[in-house]
């Protein structure tokens, strides 16, 4: 809205308009006393896009910094303030296609149904975008959503119903994307609803994207097509190679706090107000010009600003539940949100990795037995935490082995056998007299000290040590065939990573790992799927998530570094707050490990560092 106001030559934005493209009801109306069914007109067909309400915004783009009409948060002006066109040129995102609330912002667009065979009803639209071929699925047959746990994606699970002559679609399962190329990105938090209407031979989509964490209100935008009688869609390849050479493992572009140089690139070039270009919810309202004349004005009255939401519970383990789901090939997660508990099945027998916590091992044996009736014949653990080994004695206990520990009659020798890398054994127990930290029939019974260890069990399981990541005994487990891969604590999609220097932890190390397991990791075509991940908590995700994560941990390491450059203190660095923008993605309020315990052990590594 303030776009059109302080910029002519930039239309009125979609957040006007949209009452306007919606239907009225009784549109399919034929009489007072007769009600006809509703008007469904058929989508099908090609589109191609009419720019012509801002054309010179969406054509060539907004300056950088440029966030007038967006109702970005403070978390959402950091991240956007921070970012820097060349991550474009990092082979990891060179392929990453356009996100479903960005899906038409370009190029023409095909939609054709998927109709029942038997009842001839419409089952789903389909959609296929020519940029960054892209096709998108709404499903239109009432089916459940998928669970909090399984992978999203840049299209994300969208469905869709009638209200008359309007499709009305919501989406969920959403990556985190950009919706403008400016850098201001939409969260996997976010959530999309859209409103197609067709009139004759145009087509209007309008597009309500929410995001609890970037955006303070909801940011409307709308889309308008014509039909094509002449179409070509044109396919979509895309392979990223070295665009620069030389550069360093782990490279992440990106603007530190403060210092990014174009910031000001609009109030320069269109002499936008400074108070404009941050952008937010004020910034959309006609009554913000008073501001603009005002400064000093306080907040805008009648401001319609999202509630934040409610900071999450701790979870009693005792009551929690858990879920099975099947990743690919040979492999199921049972997930809680405690953790995750990774289920290998072969041929003759079944493969555990990490345990969670005793309270649950009953009902994580529940579901693994609905799974395979196979026995379990090894567990392994990703580290030493209570969260992956927990569960270790009654998980065993389930299960049997084949060795020759059995055949000579040993303790726990009817039980699964638990392997770990050595450090793990060192870190749950404890030496002759001592106290352990775990009771015996948690320790691990087979221990490596080699960089990996290898098992099979129907394909080829490869057991990576990483050390002085999270703690010195971390492993990463590999299931070839099923291109899976389990990080433990290296890696997880709800909060900060650990890193505990009691345990040998360190944040180099940690960059390390996660950069080995991206290089391991291949996605399959439109850069998602392919090599699935199995973080410590969380959903199943791919190397997409693992690239945001790598790069969060990369931001924050630079930007403490920077601050203790300027000589500041730990509290000053704290108060800097330079996890901001990612808090609302991986700061757990309640949970063990905070923010400030992830900014203190980087801030504690780096000035090590710098006195050696």
């Amino acid at each position: 809205m303030i776009r059109s106001l302080i910029r002519t030559h930039i239309a009125l934005g979609g957040i006007l308009v949209a009452p306007l493209l919606f239907s009225v009801s009784g549109f399919a109306q034929t009489s007072p006393a007769r009600q006809a069914a509703p008007v469904r007109p058929d989508l099908s067909g090609d589109w191609s896009i009419k720019i012509h309400e801002d054309d010179r915004y969406r054509n060539p783009g907004a300056e950088l910094g440029e966030y007038d009409g967006i109702p970005l948060s403070e978390a959402g002006r950091l991240k956007a303030a921070s970012w820097n066109a060349s991550l474009n040129t990092v082979p990891e995102r060179q392929c990453l296609p356009l996100p479903a609330d960005d899906f038409t912002d370009f190029g023409n667009m095909r939609i054709f149904k998927e109709v029942d065979p038997a009842t001839r009803q419409i089952v789903a639209w389909h959609e296929y975008t020519e940029w960054g071929g892209q096709e998108r699925v709404i499903w239109m047959d009432g089916r459940d959503r998928p669970s909090e746990y399984a992978p999203h994606t840049w299209q994300g699970f969208s469905t869709g119903t009638w209200d008359h002559n309007q499709l009305d679609v919501t989406t969920t399962h959403l990556k985190l994307g950009v919706f403008e190329r400016i850098g201001v990105v939409r969260s996997d938090k976010g959530t999309l609803r859209e409103h197609f209407v067709r009139h004759g031979d145009y087509l209007t989509v309008t597009l309500i994207i929410t995001d609890p964490v970037y955006l303070e209100a909801p940011f409307v935008r709308s889309r308008d097509y014509v039909l094509n009688l002449n179409p070509l869609a044109h396919p979509w390849t895309c392979t990223p190679v070295a665009e620069i050479a030389n550069r360093p493992i782990g490279y992440v572009p990106h603007y530190l706090p403060g210092k990014n140089p174009f910031l000001q690139s609009a109030v320069q070039r269109f002499a936008i107000p400074e108070i404009a270009v941050g952008g937010g919810a004020e910034t959309m309202y006609p009554e913000f010009m008073a501001k603009i004349k005002n400064p000093s004005m306080g907040p805008l009255p009648n401001v319609y600003r999202d509630p934040r939401p409610a900071p999450e519970k701790e979870v009693d383990p005792e009551k929690a539940d858990v879920t099975a789901l099947h990743v690919q090939g040979n492999v199921w997660v049972v997930a809680s949100p405690i953790g995750n508990t990774t289920v290998q099945v072969g041929e003759y027998s079944t493969i555990v990795v990490d345990t969670q916590v005793s309270a649950l091992s009953k009902k994580i044996v529940a579901a693994i037995r609905k799974i395979s009736d196979k026995p379990i014949r090894y567990v392994i653990n990703t580290s030493a935490n209570a969260t992956e080994v927990g569960g270790n004695a009654e998980i065993a206990k389930a299960g049997s082995q084949i060795s020759e520990q059995a055949f000579l009659g040993e303790q726990n020798a009817s039980a699964a056998s638990i392997v770990a890398h050595e450090n793990v054994l060192t870190r749950v127990s404890a030496p002759t007299g001592a106290k352990a930290a775990f009771d015996f029939a948690v320790w691990p019974t087979e221990t490596y000290a080699t960089p990996d260890y290898q098992l099979y069990n129907g394909e080829g399981v490869e057991i990576i040590h990483e050390p002085a990541a999270h703690s010195d005994g971390d492993s990463i487990v590999f299931f070839r065939r099923s291109d899976v891969i389990v990080t433990g604590e290296l890696f997880s999609i709800t909060s900060y990573p650990v890193i505990d220097h009691e345990a040998g932890g360190t944040t180099d190390g940690l960059l390390a790992a996660l950069n080995r397991v991206l290089h391991m990791a291949i996605p399959r075509y439109e850069v998602e799927g392919g090599t699935y991940i199995v973080p410590a908590r969380g959903r199943i995700c791919d190397q997409s998530e693992l690239l945001e994560y790598r790069d969060m941990v990369t931001i924050v390491h630079d930007r403490i570094q920077d601050l203790i450059k300027q000589g500041k203190t730990l509290a000053e660095v704290q108060a800097a707050r330079p996890t901001l923008d990612y808090d609302g993605t991986y700061s757990l309020p309640n949970g063990s490990w905070t923010k400030e315990k992830f900014v203190e052990a980087i801030y504690s590594d780096l000035k090590k560092a710098t006195k050696n």
